[in-house]
Protein backbone atom coordinates (compact mmCIF):
# COMPACT_ATOMS: atom_id res chain seq x y z
CA UNK A 1 0.00 0.00 0.00
CA UNK A 2 2.99 2.45 0.58
CA UNK A 3 3.57 2.37 -2.88
CA UNK A 4 0.39 3.40 -3.70
CA UNK A 5 -0.14 6.23 -1.29
CA UNK A 6 3.43 7.69 -2.34
CA UNK A 7 2.62 7.78 -6.21
CA UNK A 8 -0.19 9.70 -5.89
CA UNK A 9 1.53 12.62 -3.64
CA UNK A 10 4.31 12.09 -6.22
CA UNK A 11 4.46 15.49 -8.47
CA UNK A 12 5.62 13.98 -11.37
CA UNK A 13 9.23 14.79 -11.42
CA UNK A 14 11.62 12.13 -13.43
CA UNK A 15 14.74 11.08 -11.17
CA UNK A 16 17.49 9.41 -12.88
CA UNK A 17 20.03 7.44 -11.33
CA UNK A 18 22.97 5.45 -12.26
CA UNK A 19 24.17 3.03 -9.86
CA UNK A 20 27.57 1.77 -9.53
CA UNK A 21 28.73 2.92 -12.60
CA UNK A 22 26.55 0.54 -15.02
CA UNK A 23 23.84 2.29 -17.60
CA UNK A 24 21.03 1.21 -15.95
CA UNK A 25 18.61 4.04 -15.14
CA UNK A 26 15.53 4.22 -12.88
CA UNK A 27 12.81 6.56 -13.84
CA UNK A 28 10.04 7.45 -11.18
CA UNK A 29 6.86 8.62 -12.72
CA UNK A 30 3.60 10.15 -11.13
CA UNK A 31 0.95 7.66 -11.20
CA UNK A 32 -1.26 9.61 -13.79
CA UNK A 33 1.45 9.62 -16.22
CA UNK A 34 1.98 5.42 -15.49
CA UNK A 35 -1.71 5.60 -16.02
CA UNK A 36 -2.58 7.83 -18.97
CA UNK A 37 0.88 8.91 -20.12
CA UNK A 38 2.50 12.25 -20.95
CA UNK A 39 -0.11 14.13 -22.16
CA UNK A 40 1.33 14.32 -25.87
CA UNK A 41 -1.25 11.93 -26.84
CA UNK A 42 -4.92 11.34 -25.76
CA UNK A 43 -3.74 8.10 -24.33
CA UNK A 44 0.00 6.34 -23.31
CA UNK A 45 1.63 6.60 -26.66
CA UNK A 46 -1.21 5.95 -28.86
CA UNK A 47 -4.03 8.35 -30.41
CA UNK A 48 -7.08 6.74 -31.77
CA UNK A 49 -7.29 6.27 -35.60
CA UNK A 50 -3.93 3.97 -34.70
CA UNK A 51 -3.82 0.48 -36.03
CA UNK A 52 -3.02 -2.78 -34.21
CA UNK A 53 0.54 -2.86 -34.96
CA UNK A 54 1.29 0.67 -33.95
CA UNK A 55 -0.50 -0.16 -30.62
CA UNK A 56 1.04 -3.34 -30.25
CA UNK A 57 4.23 -2.08 -30.29
CA UNK A 58 3.72 1.23 -28.30
CA UNK A 59 3.18 -1.32 -25.27
CA UNK A 60 5.84 -2.60 -23.82
CA UNK A 61 4.45 -5.81 -22.92
CA UNK A 62 3.04 -9.06 -24.72
CA UNK A 63 -0.72 -8.94 -24.67
CA UNK A 64 -2.55 -10.99 -22.34
CA UNK A 65 -5.33 -11.50 -24.93
CA UNK A 66 -5.09 -10.35 -28.62
CA UNK A 67 -7.97 -10.43 -30.88
CA UNK A 68 -8.55 -8.74 -34.31
CA UNK A 69 -10.89 -6.69 -32.43
CA UNK A 70 -9.31 -6.09 -29.39
CA UNK A 71 -6.01 -6.23 -27.19
CA UNK A 72 -5.96 -6.73 -23.53
CA UNK A 73 -3.37 -6.07 -21.02
CA UNK A 74 -2.59 -6.04 -17.50
CA UNK A 75 -0.53 -3.81 -15.73
CA UNK A 76 1.55 -3.26 -12.68
CA UNK A 77 1.41 -0.10 -10.67
CA UNK A 78 4.66 0.58 -10.20
CA UNK A 79 5.83 4.29 -10.79
CA UNK A 80 8.98 3.52 -9.31
CA UNK A 81 9.87 1.48 -12.64
CA UNK A 82 7.23 1.94 -15.14
CA UNK A 83 9.29 -0.39 -17.10
CA UNK A 84 9.22 -3.63 -15.41
CA UNK A 85 5.87 -4.74 -17.14
CA UNK A 86 6.42 -8.37 -16.44
CA UNK A 87 6.72 -8.52 -12.87
CA UNK A 88 4.01 -10.32 -10.85
CA UNK A 89 0.75 -7.76 -10.97
CA UNK A 90 -0.64 -6.69 -7.17
CA UNK A 91 -3.55 -8.80 -6.77
CA UNK A 92 -5.30 -5.28 -4.95
CA UNK A 93 -3.43 -2.20 -7.09
CA UNK A 94 -2.94 -2.87 -10.49
CA UNK A 95 -4.59 -1.71 -14.16
CA UNK A 96 -5.99 -3.47 -17.36
CA UNK A 97 -6.20 -1.81 -20.62
CA UNK A 98 -8.26 -2.92 -23.44
CA UNK A 99 -7.77 -1.25 -27.30
CA UNK A 100 -10.90 -2.08 -29.37
CA UNK A 101 -10.91 -1.64 -32.97
CA UNK A 102 -13.24 -0.83 -35.78
CA UNK A 103 -12.27 -1.48 -39.19
CA UNK A 104 -8.67 -1.89 -38.35
CA UNK A 105 -8.55 1.20 -36.57
CA UNK A 106 -9.15 2.27 -32.66
CA UNK A 107 -11.93 3.66 -31.69
CA UNK A 108 -11.85 2.79 -27.99
CA UNK A 109 -9.45 2.20 -24.71
CA UNK A 110 -11.10 1.09 -21.63
CA UNK A 111 -8.83 0.87 -18.76
CA UNK A 112 -10.18 -0.47 -15.33
CA UNK A 113 -8.10 1.20 -12.44
CA UNK A 114 -7.89 -1.20 -9.22
CA UNK A 115 -7.02 0.06 -5.85
CA UNK A 116 -7.42 -1.27 -2.70
CA UNK A 117 -10.33 0.49 -1.37
CA UNK A 118 -12.89 3.41 -1.85
CA UNK A 119 -10.74 5.64 -0.10
CA UNK A 120 -7.52 5.37 -2.75
CA UNK A 121 -9.90 4.94 -5.16
CA UNK A 122 -11.55 8.84 -4.04
CA UNK A 123 -8.47 10.51 -4.40
CA UNK A 124 -7.44 9.12 -7.58
CA UNK A 125 -11.11 10.19 -9.12
CA UNK A 126 -9.93 13.44 -7.45
CA UNK A 127 -6.78 13.77 -9.25
CA UNK A 128 -7.53 12.30 -12.90
CA UNK A 129 -10.19 14.99 -13.14
CA UNK A 130 -8.72 17.77 -12.07
CA UNK A 131 -5.77 16.33 -14.83
CA UNK A 132 -8.82 16.10 -17.50
CA UNK A 133 -10.28 19.58 -16.39
CA UNK A 134 -7.70 21.12 -16.71
CA UNK A 135 -6.37 19.78 -20.00
CA UNK A 136 -10.19 19.94 -21.88
CA UNK A 137 -12.03 22.05 -19.61
CA UNK A 138 -15.26 21.12 -17.32
CA UNK A 139 -17.12 17.85 -17.89
CA UNK A 140 -20.60 16.99 -17.94
CA UNK A 141 -21.90 14.49 -15.56
CA UNK A 142 -23.56 11.33 -17.42
CA UNK A 143 -24.60 8.41 -16.22
CA UNK A 144 -22.43 8.42 -13.17
CA UNK A 145 -19.74 9.33 -15.32
CA UNK A 146 -17.17 12.82 -16.04
CA UNK A 147 -16.93 13.20 -19.68
CA UNK A 148 -14.63 15.55 -21.51
CA UNK A 149 -14.61 16.13 -24.98
CA UNK A 150 -12.52 17.47 -27.47
CA UNK A 151 -11.55 17.27 -31.27
CA UNK A 152 -8.71 16.35 -33.04
CA UNK A 153 -8.18 16.28 -36.69
CA UNK A 154 -11.38 17.40 -37.07
CA UNK A 155 -12.96 14.18 -35.41
CA UNK A 156 -15.08 14.59 -32.16
CA UNK A 157 -13.15 12.52 -29.23
CA UNK A 158 -14.54 11.56 -25.46
CA UNK A 159 -12.98 10.75 -22.24
CA UNK A 160 -15.14 9.05 -19.97
CA UNK A 161 -14.16 8.68 -15.70
CA UNK A 162 -16.20 6.75 -13.16
CA UNK A 163 -15.93 5.18 -10.21
CA UNK A 164 -17.01 1.83 -9.62
CA UNK A 165 -16.04 1.34 -6.07
CA UNK A 166 -19.65 0.46 -5.29
CA UNK A 167 -19.62 -2.04 -7.13
CA UNK A 168 -17.08 -3.90 -7.03
CA UNK A 169 -16.60 -3.81 -2.70
CA UNK A 170 -13.00 -2.63 -3.71
CA UNK A 171 -11.56 0.39 -5.34
CA UNK A 172 -12.25 0.45 -9.08
CA UNK A 173 -12.31 3.11 -11.57
CA UNK A 174 -13.04 2.95 -15.17
CA UNK A 175 -11.22 5.54 -17.26
CA UNK A 176 -12.77 5.46 -21.29
CA UNK A 177 -11.16 7.15 -24.18
CA UNK A 178 -13.77 6.71 -27.45
CA UNK A 179 -14.36 8.28 -31.22
CA UNK A 180 -17.49 7.29 -33.22
CA UNK A 181 -15.42 8.52 -36.00
CA UNK A 182 -13.10 5.94 -36.52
Amino acid sequence: MLLTYSACNNSGNQNSNSTNGNSKVEQRVSLIQLLIGNGNTLFRSVTLGSDLKTVLNSEKKIPDENDTDDITYSLPMDTIQPDSVNEPIDSVNYFTITYYFDKEKLNEVDEDIYLENDSVSAKLLGRLTDYFSSKYGDYASQNDSRVWSTKRNGKKEWISLSDQSEEYDNGKLLLVFYSEDY
